[in-house]
């Protein structure tokens, strides 16, 4: 017969093994999804090509508006070429550039795995929710560099969705900062919070989040604002001469390489989702309500949708666990059993009797 401590011992190899596989797991397809923008963009092109070129305008401060305001991911990536050259890698810039964006799609997957689990999703689900995610990832490399600063987004937001569902609503004022210093898109992080806090039950707690809520969008509007008085004024930089607004939602919507790309980054997933509405939880309803609608406006009029890239925070946020939850895969528990009533007990300790 197993003592409890070898039984102890065998649940926590299981943990682990479980751990090493999932993180395997990830690395591979972060392998992968970096692999498919190498493949297209060609090695060449991270050290010789617009790739090094838009990094060293942003590091001398002269990228453009909006490139120059994304920051954090230039002045990472900086210390880590660096560190390559120090070690005597060969094309040091090549190599940091492919192992950061490696770092950064594992980062994703994982982070992704976490906030399905947490939306009580089953583990298999999760494991699904990760594939769907990297097949998405691996198609979403049309006119693009490898843009460290649109995966960093998709890392933070699945951040913030796992903060918020855990509860750890502190940890999204550090993480906000990171956002904001990445990309102008994080500004929807905090009103992500107040959605939740108000379907959450038993009772609405969108009171008791507001505070966190408030500095969270303070602190990305100071560092918004902060970011342009500290680079000044950017020529703009505009995606094959269109203005924002009307003239660049024509362009998005009628040209046919936008809903090629479109349904080659999110595929079904999104009718999915939308065909198993009633069964999405009331979180994952008030994320969508939150984000997708106005997301998928901004970025029509003022982007270029076939880089659907663009498109991976609302699929990794809301529509991949959405499309899950619609098929019903939910996380099963087992009920504990239940108590041996008065006269069970009685005849139970009668028959133990000698």
């Amino acid at each position: 017969m197993s003592s409890p401590d070898d039984v102890l011992y065998r649940i926590e190899a299981r943990a682990v093994a479980r751990a090493l596989l999932l993180l395997a797991t990830a690395l591979a397809l972060g392998v992968f999804t970096t692999g498919s923008y190498i493949a297209v963009l060609g090695y060449d092109y991270l050290d010789h090509g617009n790739q090094i070129i838009r990094h060293l305008a942003i590091i001398k401060g002269h990228g453009g508006d909006p490139w120059q305001y994304r920051m954090l991911a230039p002045y990472l990536l900086k210390s880590v070429i660096r560190l390559f050259e120090l070690c005597g890698v060969q094309r040091p810039v090549a190599e940091a550039f492919m192992m950061f964006r490696i770092g950064q799609d594992t980062c994703v997957l994982l982070l992704a795995y976490a906030y399905y689990r947490a939306l009580d999703l089953s583990m298999a689900a999760a494991v699904l929710g990760m594939a769907l995610l990297a097949w998405g990832m691996s198609y979403s490399h049309y006119d693009s560099d490898l843009q460290f600063s649109t995966f960093f987004d998709v890392m933070f937001y699945l951040a913030a969705g796992l903060c918020i569902l855990r509860g750890w609503w502190r940890w999204l004022l550090p993480l906000t900062v990171l956002a904001a210093l990445n990309r102008e898109t994080s500004g929807f992080i905090p009103l992500l919070l107040l959605a939740a806090a108000h379907v959450a039950t038993p009772a609405s707690r969108w009171r008791e989040a507001l505070p966190t809520a408030a500095l969270a969008l303070a602190l990305y509007i100071a560092i918004f604002l902060g970011l342009r008085l500290i680079y000044g004024a950017q020529a703009s930089v505009l995606p094959y001469g269109h203005h924002p607004g009307l003239d660049m939602l024509a362009y998005n919507v009628l040209r046919g390489v936008t809903w090629q790309q479109l349904l080659a980054t999110l595929s079904v997933v999104p009718l999915v989702a939308a065909l198993g509405y009633r069964h999405w939880p009331a979180t994952l309803k008030a994320f969508f309500w939150t984000l997708v609608p106005l997301w998928l406006v901004i970025h029509a009029l003022v982007a270029v949708l076939a880089e659907s890239r663009l498109l991976l925070v609302p699929q990794a946020l809301i529509l991949i666990p959405a499309a899950l939850f619609a098929c019903g895969m939910v996380s099963v528990t087992l009920p504990a059993p239940p108590a041996p009533s008065h006269r069970k007990r009685k005849a139970r300790l009668a028959s133990a009797d000698p």
